[in-house]
């Protein structure tokens, strides 16, 4: 009789370790052909007979069942009273549902699903929600690993223009590939930990700084993109009038998670467009080493100091119209002209007005230059040596050289 109830007992548990193989292959294949995390849900919804989700590091919801009902008291906890980011075992809300944190390379990016039931331990049901949670964190890394890869390649192709600068067309072409606008406006802030700055800790710091930023943004939903330059990080933030109140807080959640370290951020307030995204940085860089060089405490804000500096304020729309009435018969020659006329300008201009100068840099004869600048003269229908023309002709080069 015992045998036959030995027997009896390990063909049942042989069969429902057959069901739960079968039911892991089932949502295995799902898993492996990429489906959407709802579609996921379903499947598993149909094996455990309870309802899932799917939510982020934030606490919001990502994905459902289709016949589960969404807890709006459930969501407002997962998002402002559990600590997602340092979650590290599964746990009982209200008594109703049981939260996992699926397994992740990174914890900033780290997904968790929620199931309406509590198994009990050691139980058919446990074991499969065990296995589901296993399958389930293969594709929330998948999921880590396709965003990583997004800000990646979004940073590769600033980093590589700042680099070696490339053709408007063709710097328009790659951002659109990318998902962004070579148009839109953006704003810039740059950040550098100052205390490690000198060691080789540097790099794995700035790089922790870096997931701990996008982790932020994405929390406020600001779309954004980071890049290296310099061994600091520099943001493009898209369209943020208030830049100057999330950056305070900004500052504080860095201290919270990098008690150790010592981040200093400067940022502009001016808005460009991206094929001026390197203008942006630049301001940001100098407000950075303002607060780097006075130990400021806050994020600084970039404050023009140059002649070229006040010029980057002035929008494009006038700045081009002003170019335009002062340089548009220079536009109207052959490009070739144009390139030797309009180069001859700036470097005559930079070289404090010394033909001698400017003919050297350029590798030609005075008396080429001086004729050229004659030929500019009789163009533009202007005189350089008078107050009046000269101060035009100087102010359209200046901005000629910022816009484009």
């Amino acid at each position: 009789m015992l045998h036959k109830v030995e027997n009896a007992i390990l063909a049942e548990e042989n069969e429902q370790l057959s069901a739960i193989m079968d039911q892991n292959l089932a949502i295995s294949k799902y898993i492996l052909a990429k489906q959407p995390d709802d579609q996921i849900l379903n499947q598993i919804t149909a094996m455990l007979g309870v309802d899932a989700y799917i939510i982020d590091s934030f606490g919001r919801l990502k994905a459902k069942n289709s016949t589960a009902a969404i807890d709006e008291e459930l969501l407002a906890y997962t998002s402002k009273d559990l600590d997602l980011i340092n979650m590290e075992e599964s746990q009982t809300l209200f008594d109703r549902y049981t939260i996992y944190p699926l397994k992740t390379i990174d914890k900033l990016t780290r997904r968790f699903v929620i199931f309406a039931a509590i198994p009990a331990k050691k139980s058919a049901e446990d074991l499969l929600i065990s296995n589901m949670v296993n399958l389930l964190s293969l594709e929330s890394l998948q999921v880590h690993i396709n965003v990583k890869n997004e800000r990646q390649r979004k940073s590769e192709v600033f980093e590589t223009i700042v680099a070696q600068p490339i053709a408007k067309e063709s710097f328009a072409g790659i951002l659109k590939l990318n998902g962004l606008n070579i148009d839109d406006q953006y704003q810039a802030f740059a950040v550098d930990e100052a205390r490690s700055e000198n060691t080789g800790n540097h790099q794995f710091v700035m790089h922790r700084v870096a997931d701990y930023i996008y982790w932020y943004f994405n929390k406020i939903k600001q779309p954004i993109v980071l890049m290296n330059w310099n061994f600091k990080i520099f943001a493009l933030v898209k369209e943020t009038p208030d830049l100057p109140d999330i950056l305070p807080d900004l500052e504080k959640f860095l201290l919270a998670h990098f008690p150790n370290e010592r981040n200093l951020i400067g940022y502009t307030m001016y808005q460009k467009s991206l094929i001026n995204f390197q203008q942006l940085l630049d301001e940001a860089d100098k407000a950075l080493d303002t607060a780097k060089n006075r130990q400021l405490q806050k994020p600084h804000q970039y404050n023009p100091q140059q002649v070229t500096d006040v010029l980057r304020l002035v929008p494009k729309k006038e700045a081009t119209i002003f170019i335009a009435a002062v340089l548009q018969p220079l536009f109207e020659l052959k490009v070739a002209d144009q390139e030797q006329y309009l180069s001859l300008l700036m470097t005559f201009f930079s070289s404090n007005e010394s033909i001698a100068k400017a003919a050297e840099t350029l590798f030609i004869h005075r008396n080429t230059a001086f004729y050229r600048l004659q030929k500019i003269e009789k163009i533009l229908d202007m005189d350089l040596n008078n107050a009046d023309d000269n101060e035009k002709i100087r102010l359209a080069i200046q901005l000629y050289e910022i816009w484009y």
